[in-house]
């Protein structure tokens, strides 16, 4: 790898997460850059390990996948994982290092450390780290919102489509193509919209044997659950309670799919009282995703 280069003041603030601290205040945080022996091909962090350190793209290019694929190829200045290395989470994605690279390393533990021995220093770093999170999520609904708008477009699209084949003559296509429509009409119903729970909010399904089962994604008319042992026979039928950090409903439905230690109940119809508490809980998880 090639030898690291000083990075200034000017260079940290084009990066938005150092953008408001003070020359001390970043000649205090760059005492933290430790750098990086990575060379061209080697992988910086993969996706499933935990997140101990965040990394500074001085020059070169890191590449970041997903199963893969290239996702982002970054380029400097650039921060690479602050959120996660900074709040323990699970890293998304693989990094891979480029040709010409030089990193800074900063270290987890070394800078909550020093967080905590200069307050000053710990409020403008988190402060900062907690507006880059916010434009994040401001740019993720924007995208989400010109997405949704482009599912609604379609929708009425393949619902037109549908009518135009149910009143023109029969075809050799016809059924083929107006049970192609309906499927993905049926499948983009906003009633078919997942969340997943996160720890906070975390849900289980109490099935009727005593078992516990994890749920892993949930919506208005399906859950996806997480189960160890034996798992049900698709299309039997099932009931149980289900636990939605706090609350409890009872449930019962079909078994649509099952894969490995998980399986997909299509739920029956809810009374009033409980379809309300369903969507108050899936309102709550969708709420973690708003900028308000």
């Amino acid at each position: 790898m090639t030898e690291a280069p000083e990075i200034s003041a000017a260079e940290l603030r084009a990066i938005p997460l150092f953008r408001s601290f003070s020359d001390k205040e970043l000649e205090r945080l760059s005492e933290l850059f430790e750098p990086v022996g990575a060379t061209e091909g080697e992988i910086l962090f993969a996706e499933g390990e935990a997140a101990g350190a965040f990394y500074l793209l001085v020059a070169g290019e890191v590449s970041l996948r997903q199963d893969e694929r290239e996702v982002y190829l970054l380029r400097p200045p650039c921060i690479i994982g602050e959120l996660g290395a900074t709040t323990g989470l699970i890293r998304h994605c693989h990094a891979i290092v480029g040709p010409g690279t030089i990193l800074r390393r900063i270290d987890s533990a070394r800078l909550h450390d020093l967080c905590s021995r200069s307050p000053d220093i710990g409020l403008s770093f988190y402060r900062a780290l907690l507006g880059a999170a916010a434009d994040k999520i401001a740019r993720d609904q924007r995208r989400t919102a010109e997405m949704r708008e482009h599912i609604i477009v379609t929708q009425k699209t393949m619902k037109g489509l549908r009518e135009f084949i149910l009143e023109s003559p029969e075809s050799p296509i016809s059924a083929r193509v107006h049970d192609a429509l309906e499927g993905l009409i049926q499948q983009n119903r906003r009633a078919n919209y997942r969340v997943e729970p996160p720890p906070a909010l975390a849900a289980y399904l109490r099935l009727d044997d005593g078992r516990v089962a994890t749920v892993v994604e949930l919506s208005r008319t399906h859950i996806n659950v997480r189960l160890a042992g034996a798992l049900p026979e698709p299309g039997s039928e099932i009931a149980g309670v289900l636990v939605l950090a706090g609350p409890e409903i009872p449930v019962s439905g079909r078994v649509l799919r099952v894969q490995e230690d998980r399986f997909v109940l299509v739920l029956d119809l809810l009374l009033d009282q409980f379809a309300t508490v369903l969507e108050g809980y899936l309102t709550r998880v969708q709420m973690l995703d708003l900028l308000v």
